[in-house]
């Protein structure tokens, strides 16, 4: 059984993992049979594999993930992470495009892109992630000067 303490350090967890690229270290917080949606209303993803790839694709991406202050629910089960996700900006770049944030900035030179988003996590009894939805849409990202 899990704690709301470690519901809450779960979240935090993917973050860093993603942060130090650190694909196996990630798939270790989640059950092999983890459902995943990111973002919600994308189609749900199943697994260990599909979660790999999509890992890859966005640390290939070179994402950062700039976790805010889980917020724990009464069952020590659910936690919300309210995240910024900065991305460098590169125009026509699969992975903007994939994520339908593919708009040139005017002058696209020094920008990153941010998408504000929230991480949902549901724990099960083996003290892993089974359940991950991650709420944004187009509207939630900007590109920004890097300065």
């Amino acid at each position: 059984m899990s704690d709301e303490a470690a519901v809450k350090k779960l979240a935090l967890e993917h973050c860093w993992r993603i942060n130090d690229r650190d694909i196996e270290g990630l798939l270790e917080l989640y059950s092999p049979s983890v459902h995943f949606e990111d973002p919600v209303g994308s189609g749900p993803r199943r697994g260990h594999a599909e979660l790999r790839a999509h890992a890859a694709q966005a640390i290939a991406g070179g994402v950062t993930e700039i976790p805010g202050t889980p917020i724990g629910a009464m069952d020590a089960r659910h936690a919300a992470l309210p995240v910024t996700g900065v991305l460098p900006y590169v125009p026509g770049s699969p992975l903007l495009t994939a994520l339908g944030l593919s708009g040139v900035p005017a002058d696209p030179a020094g920008k990153v892109l941010i998408v504000n988003y929230v991480m949902v996590i549901a724990v099960g009894d083996s003290g892993r992630i089974e359940l991950m939805r991650s709420y944004w849409g187009t509207s939630d990202g900007s590109p920004r000067s890097m300065s």
